[in-house]
């Protein structure tokens, strides 16, 4: 069958957008008590086909919800993310290599990454510190004079080639740090089936509180404080998002567990 070809998390997505749906529905028949009486008073139609309509309603109709959310949610952090952008490019740059501490250093990382990259992986060489550079050099200058101006050539080479390979350890940390945040690291379906009820129950509580505001009927503790909640979780994950997205460090841990569970580069080309 087609649908079981079909990505499990857009099917829970989509088949959990009935509950927004029928809240929203259930909403509307508390703000105007019998407008759905004509409906069920239908004689040639079943008692199945009423509720196969009902539920095909509420499925088109919760389901637009959550495009909706998702539109503003993704819109608000385009502008907070190009904003966020160009205050990072009125900053004067600074290379890789000049931050005192690195997520692109820990070794687990770089062990990892070089089992996936293979050869293609940058040198795994260490920043010669400016304590050491200085040591070094003084210990050049008490070389003989025939000896200084290789030595020197050699120590400023290995200094400016470990600020390469610095930088290239640093573009493989960012690129990956894109692809885990960006959500296509492989999760199981457990995380699916949260994601997929959790965004729609966080829309219907959304849309509850709206409705509170113009339907008395739904003006309940027992409504409002759920409500309450699950809009409080989704703004927690939003402003959690954002800050991932700013913070270096904050896929380190996923982006060491991906890359452990990718088949080394050479052996996945291959079985391309």
């Amino acid at each position: 069958m087609e649908i079981l070809k079909y990505p499990l998390e857009k099917l829970v997505y989509f088949i959990a957008g009935i509950i927004p749906g029928f809240v929203a529905l259930l909403i509307y028949w508390l703000s105007v008590p019998g407008s759905f009486g004509w409906f069920f008073a239908l004689g040639f139609l079943g008692y199945n086909s009423k509720i196969g309509i009902v539920l095909l309603t509420a499925f088109i109709i919760g389901n637009s919800m959550t495009q909706f959310l998702a539109s503003i949610l993704g819109a608000t952090g385009g502008v907070i993310g190009a904003i966020h952008g160009m205050r990072e490019a009125q900053k004067p740059y600074k290379p890789p290599h000049s931050y005192d501490v690195a997520p692109w250093r820990d070794l687990r990382w770089r062990t990892a990454l070089k089992a996936h990259l293979g050869r293609q992986a940058p040198n795994d060489t260490h920043l010669i510190s400016p304590q050491l550079l200085a040591l070094m050099r003084a210990s050049i200058d008490n070389l003989p004079s025939e000896q200084r101006p290789s030595a020197q050539a050699k120590l400023e080479h290995d200094k400016i080639q470990a600020e390469i390979d610095e930088g290239n350890w640093a573009q493989w940390y960012n690129q990956f740090h894109q692809i885990v945040l960006s959500g296509q690291v492989k999760q199981d379906v457990q995380w699916h089936v949260y994601q997929g009820l959790g965004f729609n129950l966080e829309t219907t509580a959304i849309y509850v509180l709206i409705s509170a505001f113009f339907v008395p009927s739904v003006r309940h503790w027992w409504c409002i404080l759920p409500a309450c909640m699950w809009t409080l979780v989704l703004f927690a994950k939003e402003y959690s998002g954002l800050r991932n997205v700013m913070n270096q460090w904050s896929s380190l841990s996923d982006q060491t567990k991906y890359l452990m569970a990718k088949k080394p580069l050479n052996e996945s080309q291959k079985v391309k």
